[in-house]
């Protein structure tokens, strides 16, 4: 096997050369903001021969950095269910569970990684951290379409220095978005499944455009299913756009735009008492009658009768969510240069 590792091993002594190699490769790196993207994409070479073993290929990308990192590519998202989340596909990633609540990903879900639940991992997107601000909480129904992530990488046990967390206790995951392509393309992808479920992705891309060939993309998709047990539906409609300036010798700056919104219909959370009486398809009132008025009477509507508490047309869980995010990289010297996420 061929590996690249950073040294400036010297080669009069090959012995010595790999121990030196293989030590500096356990030393901790940091990762995915936009200064470490930048560093990991500049290593020096030095070639050792050594017996290759299997690998899974397509699916978990080789990494560069000397930390527990494993990452999946947008080839490999893209062979996954149109409109699920991307943190459903990171199950094939070791030490990661994540169990949906519903087959297509829009009523959210449960994330371990290592058995550290959702609160103490730290989920970023381009190096910005996404967690409930209060409670650190993880909403994996809020991400951005899968169909613009170039790839997303999962930090076992130990976040990043140049990245603002402060739930990394159980690892990191960051999702990395795509930039946008230099010639001009448009993007449509319906989907329709089981449940009523029906999804169009539309993606437009500028190409290069203007006097410095500046690119940009804009993307938005509609997603819409009905609940798989019970009276009640989810829908989630998203946007999201990019334009990104090259500025030459390695230098850009980008700007990206996310805005999302969630209708869903709750699930009724049953107790072993109502399963064992109603079966597991029980779920919300279909329907909600009202007492008839009556003059000069009081009618009673917190009666279990005729209460409306569990209609599914009260039961359902609204979010608007969006964020702005800007990353730039300028080279100040030979050996100096500026980052900013």
């Amino acid at each position: 096997m061929n590996g690249r590792l950073r040294s400036n091993c010297t080669s009069e002594l090959l012995a010595a050369a790999v121990g030196s190699c293989l030590a500096l490769a356990s030393l901790p790196a940091s990762a995915q903001s936009t200064a470490t993207r930048i560093a990991e994409d500049r290593v020096e070479e030095v070639v050792v021969t050594a017996e290759r073993a299997p690998r899974v290929a397509g699916l978990i990308q080789p990494e560069r950095a000397t930390k527990s990192r494993s990452s999946v590519g947008a080839e490999y998202l893209a062979t996954q269910l149109a409109g699920q989340t991307v943190v459903q596909s990171l199950n094939l990633l070791p030490g990661v569970s994540f169990t949906n609540t519903d087959p297509y990903g829009s009523s959210g879900g449960n994330l371990r990684m290592r058995s550290f639940d959702g609160p103490r991992i730290s989920l970023m997107l381009d190096g910005m951290q996404l967690n409930d601000s209060g409670n650190y909480a993880i909403y994996t129904n809020q991400q951005v379409d899968p169909e613009i992530i170039e790839r997303t990488t999962v930090n076992l046990g130990t976040t990043d220095v140049d990245s603002p967390t402060a739930s990394a206790t159980g690892g990191t995951i960051n999702i990395i978005t795509q930039r946008p392509l230099d010639t001009a393309r448009l993007q449509l992808q319906p989907s329709i499944g089981s449940h009523d479920y029906r999804r169009m992705f539309t993606r437009l891309d500028t190409g290069a455009f203007g006097p410095w060939n500046t690119t940009a993309y804009v993307a938005a998709s509609f997603q819409e299913y009905d609940k798989y047990k019970g009276p009640g539906d989810l829908e989630k409609t998203q946007l999201n756009a990019r334009i990104h300036q090259d500025l030459g010798n390695g230098d850009f700056v980008s700007l990206s735009v996310h805005a999302n919104r969630n209708r869903n219909n709750f699930y009724r959370n049953l107790s072993k008492a109502q399963i064992a009486e109603n079966g597991w398809d029980f779920d919300n009132d279909p329907t909600c009658t009202r007492l008839p008025a009556a003059a000069g009477s009081a009618q009673n509507e917190g009666d279990a009768e005729v209460s409306c508490t569990n209609y599914h047309g009260l039961r359902i869980n609204p979010s608007n969510t969006g964020n702005i995010r800007g990353q730039a990289s300028f080279g100040l010297s030979d050996a100096l240069r500026l980052t900013i996420d």
